[in-house]
């Protein structure tokens, strides 16, 4: 996923999860600012495989080998957690 996909990704979990903050592409991932915090999200290089990720805050770095990992990781980095899951219905045709 390139920088300027990852941004609008993050920026509309930041919307859905009720986060005032702003992302910025920065070098070849993103940061994201949300009040005093500041996070920043690296792909991995190829020999850190199988992570896919990282997410760096402050001097802590935390891998995510998915995106779905990631948005995870960072829902909870920005103490977002009392969102409410989002849930889909199917149902069929009427």
């Amino acid at each position: 996923m390139n920088p300027p996909a990852l941004r609008a990704l993050i920026a509309d979990s930041l919307t859905l999860w009720g986060v005032a903050g702003r992302v910025d592409i920065a070098d070849a991932g993103i940061k994201i600012t949300a009040a005093d915090l500041v996070v920043h999200v690296a792909p991995a290089l190829p020999e850190d495989a199988p992570m896919r990720w990282w997410l760096i805050r402050e001097d802590r770095r935390r891998p995510a080998a998915s995106m779905l990992g990631l948005l995870r990781s960072l829902r909870y980095a920005l103490n977002a957690t009392g969102a409410e899951p989002a849930r889909a219905r199917v149902a069929a045709p009427s």
